[in-house]
């Protein structure tokens, strides 16, 4: 068993401008230990260019969506920037950089209710999987509680800068794991990913209406996204302008960075080359890794009743966990719970897991 990490907890309401000024007052340092990291990481690869030039074309880049943020959004972010003293440019690169690298195919998903639960409500359990960064991004993991001025008060399991929400559910009871598909339709002309996955939890009552939410607006990248209630669960697969939604077969709903459904089939992208440095091997960056995955969850799941215990030990299984699975989590929307793994060492589900109540 690797070490343990204790939890760093977030707590912040009020307006947009207010939440950002709180988030970059209180994580200022980590921000610019963030900052820091891909800077070291640019310098790297740049060879005798240095880092700035790079550094410079990444922030110009994802500056172009910013046009297709939410006003709120734009606030919170400026916020952020102010309260941690940094450009507003480098926490706006913090929320696309998966937008503009579309670079993390490893993610694995499950969601289990009616006979595969004990009570038939449903649970949903995840490993978010990083080719880079995996240290820092263990290190500096932090639970947000956020309660803004407009929508549903949620919870988001992310990192410090970060506005949008990959990993996190409202205190409805909707649970959200992102999760990336290769996809060859793509925009720099829409909401970001996480951005456009936290209107959905800050407007999303249920499963179908916070799915409306995403389908209705402009996307940028693929992903196989996880909605997940103790009443039910549906998988969307998305590109920038095009969606479909998988629901459970007889209370199963599996995912992994591949589409499933037959419409997307001729979106599918092809997957990326191992980036420099990365910890993984060039197998983790392939439909067959996913394929893999998706069938070892398949097996693992076959027949059992899968309580949070199981789904955190399908979840660590080493054909599905790998070194860049940087969060896992179970979430159990009906008891408004999540248990969150606090490895310190990646894959962060060798170590314990911390079961933490939500909302009352």
């Amino acid at each position: 068993m690797n070490g343990i990490l204790p939890l760093r907890t977030l707590e912040l309401s009020g307006p947009p401008r207010e939440l950002g000024l709180k988030h970059g007052q209180a994580l200022a340092a980590e921000i610019r230990g963030l900052r820091r990291a891909l800077l070291t990481y640019l310098a790297r690869i740049s060879l005798f260019s240095g880092a700035l030039p790079l550094y410079a074309l990444m922030v110009f880049l994802g500056k172009r969506f910013w046009p297709n943020i939410p006003i709120r959004f734009q606030e919170e972010i400026k916020g952020v920037a102010a309260g941690a003293q940094v450009g507003l440019g480098a926490i706006l690169l913090i929320n696309v950089l998966d937008d503009l690298g579309n670079n993390s195919p490893r993610c694995s998903s499950l969601a289990a209710g009616g006979n595969y639960t004990a009570d038939g409500f449903y649970l949903l359990g995840r490993n978010l999987d990083y080719p880079l960064f995996t240290d820092v991004m263990i290190g500096l993991q932090t639970l947000f509680i956020l309660e803004p001025a407009q929508g549903l008060p949620f919870v988001s399991i992310a990192w410090p800068g970060y506005v949008g929400v990959c990993t996190g559910m409202n205190r409805a009871g909707v649970a959200l794991a992102q999760l990336t598909a290769m996809s060859r339709d793509r925009s720099l002309k829409g909401v970001p990913a996480a951005l456009r996955f936290r209107q959905s939890l800050e407007g999303g009552a249920d499963v179908p209406t916070a799915a409306s939410l995403i389908l209705d607006a402009p996307g940028t990248i693929g992903n196989n996204l996880m909605l997940c209630s103790s009443q039910d669960a549906v998988c969307l697969e998305v590109s920038a302008r095009k969606g479909a939604i998988r629901h459970p077969e007889r209370g199963l709903l599996l995912a992994t960075n591949h589409y499933q459904s037959g419409s997307m089939a001729s979106l599918k992208g092809r997957f990326p080359p191992r980036p420099p440095f990365s910890t993984l091997t060039s197998y983790h960056f392939t439909e067959a890794y996913s394929r893999a995955r998706l069938a070892r969850l398949q097996e693992l799941s076959a027949g059992c009743r899968l309580g949070q215990e199981k789904i955190r030990e399908i979840l660590a299984d080493p054909h599905i966990a790998n070194p860049g699975t940087v969060v896992s989590a179970v979430f159990a929307p009906g008891e408004k719970k999540v248990w969150l793994a606090r490895g310190a060492e990646p894959p962060v589900n060798r170590g314990p897991f911390q079961e933490i109540k939500l909302w009352d």
